[in-house]
């Protein structure tokens, strides 16, 4: 009997040991969500140490028209394109509205992704604009698709592409300690946002 039960131990001990391995060389690729993108109405680029990567990209898709509007709801800008060069687009702007979390509209702890997102909406409804190219670091890409659904009601319709000047190893033994970081702190960044999102309105 007691020989039994260390077999059992010793069994959970191997699949938790499999599962948890399965975990971490599946982290990377699972971080890195795109899809297929026909034409929206805006490109919406979030903001980033690596910002320049993500404006390069966002820019070849609105030369390539992909889109009419460019928006950078961090800078509450607005771009359009004007015999083939971004000119700026008025909006209506609050300096302040980032910077105190949307006010009463928004708690504290929302992250700043999410209060980009929450910008680019309300941006988009200025211009009557439904469909979006979401751009950002590939490692992002997943929880701006979870936002996304969780703030536009679907991330159907919506596009999801990384810059490609920027790159993210998928592979786990090609991962660096710096990549490992990124990914670290990016499935912190997403179980928190799980953690508050039952009160999202």
């Amino acid at each position: 009997m007691a020989k039994r039960s260390f077999k059992k131990r010793i069994g959970m001990v191997m699949l938790g040991v499999t599962v948890l391995a399965a975990g971490v060389f599946c982290a990377p690729r699972f971080l890195v969500y795109s899809t297929g993108c026909e034409r929206a109405d805006a490109v919406v680029v979030l903001l980033g140490p690596v910002f320049n990567d993500r404006d390069r990209h966002a820019r070849d898709l609105m030369n390539r028209g992909m889109a009419d509007y460019l928006v950078i709801p961090a800078y509450q800008k607005v771009f359009t394109v004007d015999r083939g060069k971004l000119k700026p687009v008025s909006v209506r702007k609050d300096p302040d509205r980032l910077k105190t979390n949307q006010g009463a509209k928004a708690p504290s702890y929302y992250e700043d992704t999410h209060l980009e997102l929450i910008e680019a909406k309300r941006i988009m409804r200025q211009y009557g604009q439904t469909t979006a190219i979401f751009v950002s670091s590939p490692y992002h890409m997943r929880r701006i698709r979870m936002m996304v659904g969780k703030e536009y009601g679907s991330p159907e319709g919506h596009c999801f592409l990384p810059t490609p000047y920027e790159k993210a190893q998928v592979n786990a033994w090609e991962l660096k300690a710096s990549d490992w970081k990124k990914v670290g702190r990016e499935y912190v960044k997403i179980a928190w946002f799980l953690v508050y999102s039952p009160w999202v309105r």
